[in-house]
């Protein structure tokens, strides 16, 4: 029995070894697998190399729920009422993505430069608020009233809520550099990416449509920040990757 053990283990190690030898790099000559944590979620890809110099990625992100929530200044046009509305906005998205890596030192480093699209949809972050003195107020009242997210005037309906969306591009360019290949050599490796998405400037909706940004103030509150500097998204991605074949 342990002849047989040592003669299997022998032969396993004989074909790794041979693998390890003999692999290349060539034109879709081999797939990998990923798995991934990071700023865009988690995420699971496929990957083929296209030469040492050379890789491509197909993946899908899945970003859980997260909830940011701060006090909106109200205008209130004078009216008797609470000058604060406490918005709560939830963050969730899935995202396709395609990347091209490009090694520039071939075989002789893992460094890569990423350069690709990630694609998904246009509503990346609803938003919530209540405010109990509004809701005692008549319709005249109200139209003179909406609380200040950064550039945006937001209007609240007949039960003092406000509900609205936050959308950007669907279509987001991507730039990106790191260590490591999405197709190891041996059968598991690791990868670090850092980069950043290009989402372009967020806008603010009510009721399907898009509001004017022209708040006569400018939001100070952490959330109205968020959404006036959040342009590019920063990509952190730590990654498990396996060769299939």
């Amino acid at each position: 029995m342990k002849k047989l053990l040592l003669v299997c283990f022998m032969t396993l190690f004989g074909i790794g070894h041979s693998f390890a030898q003999d692999y290349e790099r060539g034109i879709f000559n081999h797939l990998g697998a990923n798995f991934s944590v990071g700023t865009e979620g988690i995420g699971i890809g496929i990957a083929a190399p296209c030469t040492e110099y050379l890789e491509f990625g197909l993946g899908i992100n899945f970003f859980p729920g997260i909830k940011i929530k701060d006090d909106v200044t109200i205008d209130v046009a004078g009216l008797p009422i609470d000058n604060k509305v406490n918005i709560k906005g939830s963050m969730s998205r899935t995202m396709l993505d395609f990347k091209a890596n490009v090694y520039p030192f071939g075989n002789r480093s893992s460094f890569f430069v990423a350069a690709g699209f990630s694609f998904g949809g246009k509503k990346i972050f609803d938003l919530n608020g209540h405010n109990n003195d509004v809701a005692g107020l008549t319709p005249e009242e109200r139209s003179l009233i909406a609380a200040d997210l950064a550039d945006y005037r937001l209007e609240f309906d007949s039960n003092g809520d406000i509900n609205g969306d936050v959308r950007v591009k669907s279509f987001r360019p991507y730039l990106g550099l790191g260590f490591g290949r999405l197709v190891p050599k041996k059968r598991v490796g690791f990868r670090f990416e850092l980069g950043c998405q290009f989402m372009g400037k967020m806008k603010v909706y009510q009721n399907d449509k898009e509001l004017d940004p022209d708040a006569p103030v400018k939001g100070k509150d952490d959330l109205s920040k968020w959404l006036d500097k959040l342009k590019v998204y920063p990509v952190l991605k730590f990654t498990l990757t396996g060769r299939i074949f």
